[in-house]
């Protein structure tokens, strides 16, 4: 987290701010993940979002991430043919599987793994 200080008692730089919008902004984020992951006030974050000085520059098409969830006892559906390349699979407590691709945000994967588990 890149909390330099700045001029007039802000704690965090324009950068940090700027990513905390960006991060909100994501498909399937919510502006209480980011304030916690950050632990930034959802406030905070909410009062960025709408500053012009924090938006995006360049225009981020989302991208689409294949995710297969499955019960532990099913068995796996084919979502999408995706190519070889490396994969990670994690089995949360409750029996579900995340398989993830190579190149996938951590970021992505830990929110979307609290929210499978909850």
């Amino acid at each position: 987290m890149s909390t330099k200080p700045r001029g007039r008692g802000s704690k965090y730089t324009d950068d940090f701010k700027k990513q905390l919008v960006e991060e909100s902004r994501a498909d399937g984020v919510t502006v209480p993940m980011v304030s916690k992951r950050h632990v930034v006030p959802t406030s905070r974050i909410y009062s960025w979002r709408g500053d012009a000085r924090f938006q995006p520059t360049e225009i981020n098409l989302p991208a689409f991430t294949p995710v297969e969830v499955t019960d532990e006892d099913d068995q796996p559906q084919v979502v999408e043919q995706l190519p070889p390349e490396p994969r990670i699979e994690i089995t949360l407590e409750n029996g579900r599987k995340l398989s993830i691709s190579d190149g996938v945000d951590a970021g992505f994967v830990l929110e979307l793994a609290r929210g499978l588990a909850a």
